[in-house]
């Protein structure tokens, strides 16, 4: 931004008028701020021009006020210039007496032409050293410090008085509410510029009864800021003395000197009338009369300046106030125009305070991209759009989504409070307020917190959602976590056919191993589990750890110990085949089968061979 957008609008925030430390005008009494009943009525057409009357205005009657003189004697007597004169009257003395042969020097004794030439020579001389220019120089900023301080107080002033006729329009054409609103947005301003801090206090804030609710926004304002702006003001001013006064000086001086030589001289001796009139010129130069001359020249200097600056000034002051109009009237464009054109939104304004107007802001913006206006005036008349205002923010962007202001109701009759659970986890995108029972119903589904958790719970029906919700909430939110929307349907089948110590031992197992939820995705295993004896048996005997052999033997072992337990009648067979019933557990089966059969072979091979030898005995008796 400007230099003078920052500085104007915080010196404008003092609001009631500030006064110098060290004020020109102690013994008055304060000014008062100044502000215009036509403000209230004025055309926004006619506010820039308005603003700049009233900072002329202020500026013209401050100016009136200032004592420059005293200012610049002031200055004077600070900086000792009395004796840098003094010091450089003698130098330039010394130098034309050297300059000068005897005859010339007595002559200017008698001669009051010749007096005048080494007059002007001892003037320029000394008004012309470096010693004096840089004195001018330590002059004039000498003069600009308390010059800023008045010209800060002045701009305080104009820029109160304007920021007060911004008010009165505010709150005459839109609506009281707004004008703490735009206090805040120039306070803000200030406090992201990082200006007025770490400064010392020039000024004193006076409040009239008008501006006491407004000074919270003073208190972050140092005199710093007002002098940054002054300041540049009063040192082009005070930097034009230098060039002025050393153009000047010799002609201001010489009718003093010319009116001293005279017949006083006549009477000197003749060895002191080698000196001429220099003596004569040094005393006049060194006078009062002649200080007095400079200090009038470097005041109306001043005050010759001041004069063609002050109304730019006013002008910059009278700019920035309307240009932080124009930057509020573009922030809040809207919610202004409603306000005009709309009785019920002005009343509702007006009971807003000042921190929630950027809410309402938001919900007009909302609004405004999803309603036509006439929707919109229709909301506003029937209540609706303040019910939704005073929900909580975030259920705005239900209306930002569905475009449909009675939805975003249906959800606040529903969920009350909840109903930022209910923004901030999109529940709305994927359900509607009739998919719950009750708002009992809704808080258990937003007890999830996860918004994902919360979509894969809703896909389910709400017969399925309500068994599932009765698990115990650790058990459900993992659930919802792990498994898919598909696999939570067999779940909930399962539950409801089980008791509540059972559907623990399940779901418990299934977080342990969730490889096993696809060995549970068929009605008779359904069926065969809800019907156990022992379910923990039964899971234990589906489990991947009941099948995870590392080789062969191992499953087919494995195997056998199944085989004997189905046929003790401890699970069924159906369960075996479901357990069994893979591509790898066959190959495994018959990798192990086949390694039985070699070892049977292998061992039948390498037996030794018995030979047996029968005898039979004879028949003895042939006959």
């Amino acid at each position: 931004m400007r230099l003078y957008l920052y500085t104007s609008l915080l010196i404008a925030a003092i609001l009631g008028g500030l006064l110098p430390q060290k004020s020109l005008r102690a013994q008055e009494p304060p000014p008062a701020v100044y502000t215009f009943q036509e403000c209230e009525t004025v055309e926004e057409a006619k506010l820039r021009d308005e603003l700049n009357g009233i900072t002329q205005f202020v500026f013209a009657a401050e100016q009136g006020k200032l004592d420059i003189a005293g200012m610049v004697e002031r200055a004077w007597l600070e900086q000792g210039v009395d004796a840098v004169v003094d010091a450089e009257v003698d130098a330039a003395v010394d130098r034309v007496r050297n300059e000068e042969d005897y005859w010339n020097r007595f002559l200017s004794g008698w001669s009051a032409e010749k007096a005048e030439e080494l007059t002007t020579k001892v003037t320029n001389y000394t008004f012309g050293s470096d010693a004096f220019r840089l004195e001018i120089d330590g002059l004039s900023a000498s003069i600009a410090d308390e010059l800023a301080r008045e010209v800060g107080a002045m701009t305080a002033r104009s820029a109160s008085s304007a920021l007060l006729c911004v008010q009165e329009f505010i709150g005459d054409t839109f609506s009281e509410t707004m004008i703490a609103v735009f206090q805040a947005d120039i306070e803000q301003k200030v406090t992201e510029a990082g200006v007025g801090q770490d400064s010392e206090t020039d000024f004193t804030v006076i409040l009239d009864t008008r501006t006491k609710s407004l000074a919270g926004v003073g208190v972050i304002i140092a005199s710093q800021i007002a002098k940054s702006l002054a300041k540049k003001v009063a040192q082009r001013v005070a930097g034009k003395v230098a060039g002025r006064i050393l153009g000047k000086a010799a002609t201001a001086v010489i009718p003093l000197a010319g009116w001293i030589i005279g017949g006083g001289l006549i009477i000197w001796d003749l060895i002191e009338a080698g000196e001429g009139s220099l003596p004569q010129i040094r005393e006049a130069l060194k006078g009062g009369e002649v200080k007095t001359a400079i200090r009038a020249q470097v005041a109306e200097v001043v005050e010759t300046e001041l004069g063609v600056e002050m109304p730019e000034l006013a002008r910059a002051v009278s700019n920035d106030i309307y240009a932080a109009w124009l930057d509020f009237r573009a922030k809040f464009s809207r919610v202004l125009e409603l306000a005009e054109t709309n009785p019920r939104f002005q009343t509702l304004l007006n009971t807003t305070t000042a921190d929630q107007v950027q809410k309402l802001a938001s919900l007009v913006a909302v609004s405004d991209a999803k309603l036509t206006p006439e929707q919109i005036d229709a909301e506003i008349n029937s209540g609706t759009f303040e019910r939704i205002f005073y929900l909580p923010q975030p259920a705005f962007e239900i209306l930002r989504t569905t475009g449909d202001p009675q939805t975003v109701i249906a959800w606040a009759d529903l969920a009350g409070e909840s109903i930022t659970g209910v923004a901030e986890t999109e529940l709305y995108k994927i359900a509607t307020p009739a998919d719950f029972a009750d708002r009992l119903a809704l808080e258990a589904v937003l007890a999830l917190g996860d918004g994902a958790a919360i979509r894969s719970l809703m896909e389910l029906n709400q017969l399925e959602r309500e068994i599932l919700l009765g698990l115990p909430a650790e058990q459900l939110s993992a659930a919802v976590t792990t498994f898919s929307p598909d696999d939570l349907r067999w779940l909930a089948s399962y539950i409801t056919q089980m008791t509540p110590q059972e559907s623990n031992q399940l779901v418990s197992q299934l977080l342990r191993e969730p490889m096993l939820m696809p060995k549970l995705k068929f009605e008779d295993i359904r069926k065969a589990l809800v019907e156990s004896d022992n379910v923990e048996e039964t899971l234990a005997f589906l489990s991947k750890q009941a099948e995870a052999a590392s080789n062969p033997v191992e499953t087919v072992t494995g195997v056998i110990e199944d085989t004997q337990r189905v046929m003790g009648g401890e699970v069924p067979w159906l369960l075996f085949w479901r357990k069994y019933a893979s591509w790898q557990n066959l190959l495994y089966l018959g990798a192990g089968l086949l390694l039985l059969f070699l070892l049977w072979r292998l061992f039948l091979r390498r037996s030794p061979s018995v030979n047996v030898t029968v005898n039979i005995p004879e028949n003895r008796n042939k006959g």
